[in-house]
């Protein structure tokens, strides 16, 4: 049961709430027949406001209502009481029409409008018997009244999915998380909720074409991708369910569809939790293929591996994405070192700062080690372990071709990056710039690496 108490004071209108909490108080006190007329009256001031303010944003349907407002408003003569009563009678077919409420609570909103003429003329009931409705009944009516009207915004269905989607077309297209929530999810009806909702999910699972869209349906999907995220965050279960409502669609999609949708959400639990298992084994396939294509080749050969399928091989980072999709560990497991730092570049994780030593063991040439470094070294350094580090920084100095250019900065930043270690990282990095000093070799000259790295970090190294 509702706590009525804790529901007035979600009441939207700081005007109208006085008009709910005395409501309330005369149910409080076993006054049906008071509580039913003044619930009535909360509904009509409270939807005149949203009503006007519909009208002071531009909507052009809430125009009539409220110039009959104003000129009754400040009068008390016949003529206005007449427009206010005409005003009254049409007010809740007004809010279906503005999409404030729907064709249900207007039948319910009806039967709270009848009974508030049964209260306040008792002459209408045969016989001159006075209506006496049950104190629960009027309770029912508050109840309503609160659900459909009362702690609801002043927000439209089908206008608000057209604001969300001139939201995400818009050329400047920021992104505030908060701000999105907010808009478009919070401030709005549940049924809206539901559209918007319904339709990110829509575009960023099928991408399909959108009218006077001024970017093309894939980076309109990537966009919706990120909304339908933050709809996530706020409601993951009404997300999970409309996934699902498009998952036989995106099973009949192509497969660069599939893939680019599971690029996009891979990483989502809603996501996984609204799809079938036959979906999942499409989507393992498409990572087995994207394996099996990149298998055993060296860094040079083609098929180069592209976003989406960096993106898709990312996930074996997850836990439960990697028990989801089986094929991912072996696929990462398959291919070289170069595509290996380009699919960790899009997910730095702990996961991966195991492969880092491996990775820079394998380095073949000079503008690869420093790849290495920048997509997937750096971005790990935050993760690893001092044991992870001793293996980092030794393949590190042993392969000649990961001190090309820019290497002694990233390998300064390295050492500045892997400060969670605290103090007991810094006999690690003495270790490794002696093995520097005494290095030769005949490609690199390791004493000027050195001393190019004493001089970033060794005043560091001494004074911890």
């Amino acid at each position: 049961m509702q706590d009525l108490e804790q529901w007035i004071t979600r009441v939207r209108s700081i005007d109208v709430r006085p008009l709910v909490r005395e409501a309330y108080r005369a149910y409080a006190a076993g006054a049906a027949r008071a509580t039913i007329v003044l619930t009535w009256t909360a509904v009509c001031a409270d939807l005149i406001d949203k009503v006007r303010a519909l009208h002071e944003g531009g909507e052009p349907q809430a125009t009539p209502l409220i110039e009959q407002v104003d000129q009754a408003q400040g009068n008390l003569d016949a003529k206005a009481i007449r427009t206010m009563q005409a005003v009254e009678s049409s007010l809740l077919d007004q809010a279906v029409a503005l999409e404030l409420i729907d064709a249900t609570q207007k039948i319910q909103l009806e039967r709270l409008r009848e009974d508030r003429n049964l209260c306040a003329h008792p002459s209408l009931r045969p016989m001159g018997e006075l209506f006496d409705p049950p104190l629960e009944y009027a309770r029912t009516h508050l109840v309503v009244a609160l659900e459909a009207v009362l702690v609801q915004p002043a927000s439209q269905g089908r206008k608000v999915v057209s604001s969300f989607a001139a939201h995400v077309l818009d050329p400047a297209f920021v992104g505030d998380p908060n701000h999105i929530a907010s808009a478009f999810f919070r401030r709005v009806r549940p049924a809206a909720r539901r559209r918007v909702v319904e339709f990110a999910a829509r575009h960023a699972l099928l991408e399909p074409a959108l009218d006077d869209a001024n970017i093309d349906a894939a980076a309109l999907a990537d966009r919706m991708a990120t909304r339908l995220r933050i709809f996530a965050s706020e409601d993951r279960i009404l997300v999970s369910e409309l996934v699902r409502k498009f998952t036989d669609r995106l099973s009949a999609s192509t497969v660069p569809i599939q893939s680019r949708a599971l690029a996009r959400l891979g990483d989502l639990d809603a996501f996984w939790s609204g799809i079938d298992e036959s979906l999942r084994s499409q989507l393992d396939t498409i990572v087995r293929t994207i394996g099996a294509q990149h298998a055993q080749l060296e860094y040079w050969q083609p098929p180069k591996l592209e976003p989406t399928s960096a993106q898709i091989m990312s996930f074996v980072s997850i836990e439960e994405v990697r028990a989801t999709l089986p094929s991912l560990e072996p696929a990462f497991a398959g291919i070289d070192y170069h595509r290996r730092a380009t699919v960790i570049e899009y997910r730095p994780s702990p996961y991966f700062a195991g492969f880092l030593a491996g990775i820079l063991a394998d380095v073949g040439n000079f503008d690869n080690g420093a790849l290495a470094a920048h997509a997937a070294v750096l971005p790990c350094a935050q993760y690893v372990t001092l044991e992870q580090l001793r293996d980092i920084l030794s393949a590190w100095e042993a392969n000649n071709q990961c001190w090309g250019r820019y290497m002694v900065d990233y390998a300064a930043r390295f050492y500045l990056a892997t400060v969670h270690l605290g103090g007991a990282r810094n006999a690690v990095w003495h270790d490794f710039l002696d093995r520097l000093a005494r290095r030769e070799d005949g490609i690199v000259d390791y004493q000027a690496v050195h001393k190019a790295l004493e001089d970033r970090i060794g005043s560091l190294l001494r004074a911890a």
